[in-house]
């Protein structure tokens, strides 16, 4: 173990960009030391370290990687540490103070990701998967947490990136920490502990679906994922797991569960979580604490001990991955994280690994469990910028059209999205606006995801008729229908705005999806008089559910069908 004083000044910042879960962000202020652990040996003297740090009134922020457990108890297998990163790491600070998430931008620039590369192909993960369903028709445990590792190259500053997972994943336990050598990003969703009046709370989180690219389909989604009796059972092993770790700690009859099989729901993925209170008796200390509870059962597996020795025998080291990452504060005050959701980057070189796992049973289906690994790393990869959502509607003499239906719309983009909507404020703003407009406008509203709302109107003026021929094109740009942006009314359409620049002769493209079905225009609905039949594509197709398209399908004006170029060129009419 080390303790170097007057290393450079890390930044460690722990933020939540949550309401709902966690909402505490802390920047940490005047470094006066940073405790170091390379070796198992030196793991409880460490944390000892930073337990007297914080008992002298200090603030500890840090991490201890899944290969510490050996270090806090001989007894659990890990496997050997590459001693690139710590076993443990903690920087201690004179002082701790809120900050809002965001806030602290220490990133230089912008920064590219390459796309990453999985450590082992399908075929090594199933066997993998194989060797543990034998182990458990054995007898031996009853559930694996099973994990991989994605590496990826970094080009540019590896903050930005950071800032990318937040925006993406929406996450209560955020965490950048600059420890010299490598820097830790992590954007996790699950608490490991937290302690406060010596009432210790646990999260654990086990049960995982993936989001659906429409609002009606991923509600249905969430419903399946809660009432799944195979994601209920891997849930409550752990459940029982964490209730008998913190047994040893807690006061006779105060082990409570008290909530079972919730919900949560991330930008890719919703997963399912329990609640497990204790309050721990007075003599125990963080030491005590991280020996009966680390590492988290969720990421190993029930029993721990014997699940460990598997994964030993199937895995490489984890690092940080699967470890835990939080503060102690003066006052019994702690918050630590399981490091899911957590990248490690080498910025000498730029590279970087992100670990992936679920946890295995004997119903597992090894398919399923390799595409889960796969969504949850999505966020990491995918375009962070920001967006806002938009509705246009029409105003005339008689007032807004179809008010309700477009509001609808919007209230279940931002449910989908986690958008801030307060819908009685904005239905009172438009009266307003409304009260003072003449003619026919269009009003558009943009909404942010913090909740702020723009409102403009734009007066239009009404031809009594049009002549000519508009020339309409298909698209050789195809859409993936499992892209929720098109289902969604948003500022990104980045692909529709280029084609229409690109082809100035066209009144508007209509585009295919990757099945080469018909979607829609880049501001139309598209509707087809054939064979006559008023025909409009089917949702699932990935496209936007127009308001006036949903009222003239709710009246039987018009039916969805499949509908495919040579239906185009057959119709009579387009609109």
């Amino acid at each position: 173990m080390t303790v170097v004083p007057g290393l450079k000044h890390p930044i460690a910042i722990l933020e939540s960009f949550s309401d709902s879960r966690f909402s505490k962000s802390f920047r940490f202020e005047g470094l006066e030391k940073t405790v170091i652990a390379y070796l198992s040996a030196d793991v409880l003297r460490a944390l000892n370290e930073v337990e007297s740090a914080v008992a002298q009134g200090r603030h500890a922020v840090g991490f201890v990687s899944y290969e510490a457990a050996n270090g806090l108890n001989p007894d659990l297998a890990v496997m050997e540490s590459a001693l690139e990163v710590p076993l443990v790491w903690f920087a201690i600070f004179a002082e701790r103070r809120a900050c809002a998430a965001g806030e602290d931008d220490c990133g230089i620039g912008s920064c590219d990701v390459s796309l990453p590369v999985l450590d082992i192909d399908q075929i090594a993960y199933v066997d993998g998967v194989e060797q543990i369903r034998e182990a458990i028709a054995a007898g031996e445990t009853y559930q694996v947490n099973f994990t991989t590792r994605q590496r990826f190259n970094v080009t540019g500053d590896p903050f930005q990136l950071y800032r990318s997972m937040c925006r993406n994943q929406q996450a209560p336990f955020c965490a950048w920490l600059d420890i010299g050598t490598h820097r830790i990003l992590s954007a996790s969703p699950e608490l490991f502990f937290s302690l406060e009046n010596n009432l210790l709370t646990m999260k654990p989180m086990k049960g995982t679906a993936p989001r659906m690219p429409r609002s009606d389909n991923d509600l249905q989604q969430r419903g399946s994922l809660a009432q799944s009796v195979k994601n209920r059972a891997e849930n409550l092993m752990i459940v029982d797991l964490v209730r008998n770790d913190l047994a040893t700690l807690a006061e006779i009859g105060s082990v409570a569960v008290t909530s079972l099989f919730d919900v949560e729901t991330f930008p890719t993925v919703h997963q399912m979580t329990s609640t497990v209170t204790a309050r721990i008796r007075p003599e125990i200390r963080l030491v005590d604490i991280f020996c009966s509870l680390f590492p988290c059962g969720s990421v190993t597996g029930a029993p721990k001990r014997r699940t460990m020795e598997i994964i030993k025998g199937l895995e490489t080291a984890r690092g940080v991955y699967c470890g835990a990452i939080g503060y102690i504060s003066p006052g019994s005050e702690a918050v630590f994280s399981v490091a899911i959701r957590t990248a490690v980057v080498e910025p000498a070189s730029g590279n970087g690994v992100i670990g992936i796992g679920s946890g295995i049973t004997w119903g597992s289906d090894p398919e399923s469990e390799f595409n889960e690994c796969l969504n949850k790393s999505a966020f990491m990869f995918r375009d962070c910028s920001t967006f806002q959502l938009i509705e246009s509607l029409r105003f005339d003499e008689e007032g807004y059209l179809l008010l309700d239906r477009h509001l609808q719309r919007l209230a279940d983009s931002a449910a989908y999205f986690g958008f801030i909507l307060d819908e009685a404020a904005l239905r009172a703003r438009l009266c307003e606006l409304g009260s003072k407009l003449t003619g026919v406008n269009k009003v558009r509203i943009i909404l942010d995801q913090d909740g702020s709302v723009a409102v403009e109107a734009i007066p239009i003026s009404v031809s009594k008729g049009t002549t000519g021929i508009a020339t309409i094109k298909i698209s050789q740009e195809s859409v993936d229908s499992q892209d929720p942006f098109l289902y969604h009314k948003t500022s990104r359409r980045a692909l529709y705005d280029r084609e229409l620049l690109a082809h100035p002769e066209c009144y508007d493209l209509i585009f295919t999806n990757e099945r080469n079905e018909m979607t829609e225009g880049s501001f139309n609905t598209l509707i087809i008089l054939l064979e006559d039949e008023l025909l409009t594509p089917a949702i699932s197709c990935g496209l936007l559910p127009g308001v006036l398209r949903g009222e003239l399908l709710d009246a039987g004006a018009i039916s969805e069908s499949i509908l495919t170029p040579d239906k185009l060129y057959r119709a009579e009419k387009i609109w």
